[in-house]
């Protein structure tokens, strides 16, 4: 007699391309012959969980514009009432596709919901967030930088950090009492890692952390790459010309106004460069030669062949590079790119120029430096031996299948 397949339903909360990219490589390495797997999310970025050939289902999200203008503005991004819809959406979604193990990405109101139906709950999150790893926090892009300078709101921030990540899981912590849950506490990054089992889309030797004193509590995968299946352009595989290629992508939660900047001081370096780009296209300096622009890029691709890629900071497309052992410049504004950043700039592979610090020539000489340092090549190509031991197609489904175990 076979055994059914359990069904694994996998929560991608649009806040950036990366909370839905992650889930979707993820869903779509499970084995199909053991598992009924299917996609919710909300509109922005649904067009790549279709194209795994996955059901899709439609969830109802505050979309990554309105994400992006809280986390610009400093405002408390979940608010108390929206989590409350949250969790009835997902109760509403959850009992009619009735899974047996669910997976969210960035959907916090996962951690009341999935305890309310019993369902064992795995959350995607990075080990930065973890409340086990030791930070240096800095203040990200605000008002208040450009009001006082960075080094200045940096010192406020640094003092009033615990009364700030406080704040921001007070929505989290009404919802919880609503409930009759126990809060979870007053610190963000335990709301943004809650579920039964973590899986960090990093490796420890970048990011490390404490063991917690619950045994697989919290899980390194490795970083969850996804990348576009269509052709580098041709205009990129010129064998003949041997001017460095620096591979430009800001992202979904990069300031496209940026871009143009970033493009003309790289331009000024007499590279070659591939601009993807989420946004219109940035006004091209009509000096700059040799420039490849496009909404989407094969970037795993480009960034193989790349001397630098240069990006928002975030972990997506730094792991991206790092993974082909290419060096990075990251561009950050919120703390999530900050976080990221700053242990990989520790780790001798890149460099950062704060997204409110961006000037023609502060990007032109980290640039340079990166590209005249073999040091950086070298640190990166070291990281991407690393990263060849943390393999999310072999760590996720040992996971899923001793979840799945448990459950006969």
């Amino acid at each position: 007699m076979s055994i059914p397949r359990k069904k694994i339903l996998f929560f991608a909360e649009p806040a950036t391309f990366a909370h839905v990219a992650r889930p979707v490589v993820l869903a779509s390495i499970l084995d199909p012959s053991q598992y009924e797997v299917s996609i919710a999310t909300g509109a922005d970025f649904k067009s790549i969980a279709i194209d795994t050939g996955l059901p899709v289902h439609d969830l109802w999200c505050i979309g990554s514009k309105a994400y992006l203008a809280a986390v610009d503005a400093g405002r408390v991004v979940f608010s108390y009432n929206i989590l409350k819809r949250y969790v009835q959406e997902d109760l509403c979604l959850i009992k009619a596709i009735k899974p047996d193990i669910i997976v969210g990405d960035f959907r916090l109101s996962l951690a009341v919901s999935a305890r309310l139906m019993k369902i064992p709950y795995v959350g995607i999150s990075n080990a930065y967030w973890s409340p086990y790893a030791h930070i240096d926090y800095e203040i990200p892009t605000h008002p208040a930088t450009k009001l006082l300078g960075v080094t200045a709101a940096n010192y406020t921030f640094r003092l009033l950090r615990p009364l700030i990540l406080a704040y921001h899981s007070l929505p989290m912590h009404r919802l919880c009492r609503k409930y009759g849950m126990k809060p979870l506490g007053f610190d963000l990054r335990q709301v943004f890692t809650e579920a039964d089992i973590s899986v960090f889309a990093d490796i420890p030797e970048i990011v490390p952390v404490e063991k917690c004193a619950i045994p697989d509590r919290y899980a390194f995968i490795g970083p969850i790459i996804w990348s576009p299946k269509i052709e580098v352009p041709a205009e990129l595989t010129n064998q003949t010309d041997n001017r460095p290629l620096v591979y430009i992508s800001m992202g979904s939660s990069g300031n496209p106004g940026l871009l143009s900047a970033v493009v003309s001081a790289v331009a000024s370096l007499n590279c070659r460069i591939a601009v993807a780009t989420f946004s219109d296209s940035p006004a091209i300096p009509s000096s700059a030669k040799h420039i490849v622009i496009s909404g989407l890029l094969p970037g795993s691709e480009i960034a193989a062949q790349a001397r630098l890629v240069i990006c928002n900071g975030g972990s997506p497309t730094t792991h991206q590079a790092l993974q082909q052992g290419t060096p990075v410049l990251g561009i950050p504004a919120n703390m999530d790119q900050l976080l990221n950043m700053n242990f990989i700039v520790a780790t001798g592979a890149g460099l950062k120029v704060r997204a409110d610090q961006v000037t023609h020539s502060n990007i032109q000489a980290a640039a340079q430096r990166i590209l005249n340092t073999p040091d950086f090549s070298k640190n990166a190509q070291k990281i991407a031996g690393w990263f060849r031991n943390y393999l999310p197609e072999e760590k996720f489904p040992a996971i899923v299948n001793k979840i799945s175990s448990r459950l006969y």
